[in-house]
């Protein structure tokens, strides 16, 4: 939604009620946080299957308690990430994990 133009469209957006907005082929999402050492694995076989992915190291100096070893995000085009999502759920074997930033 633009800008909300009456009462109601304000209170929606307010809400969270408003319509979702369609997949932006320019936009970049994250499609998965996995373990490095199978990240490049992964955006090879994106790549290979025709869906532009990158990746990138997400180092901590810190030890969190979600992961014990040094992480990545997969990255690819946000129309695309349901497709991107689903390889990679073939190939780890369950849903790849997410992190908030």
């Amino acid at each position: 939604m633009a800008a909300p133009r009456t009462f109601r469209e304000l209170w929606d957006w307010v809400l969270g009620r408003d319509e979702p907005r369609p997949p932006d082929p320019d936009r970049t999402v994250e499609a998965g946080w996995v373990p490095m050492w199978q990240s490049r694995m992964i955006t090879d076989e994106l790549v290979a299957q025709g869906i532009p992915a990158v990746v990138t190291d997400d180092y901590s100096i810190n030890p969190m308690m979600t992961t014990r070893e040094p992480m990545a995000r997969i990255f690819v085009m946000e129309d695309r990430k349901d497709e991107a999502v689903e390889i990679i759920t073939e190939l780890l074997g369950h849903e790849p994990r997410r992190r908030d930033i």
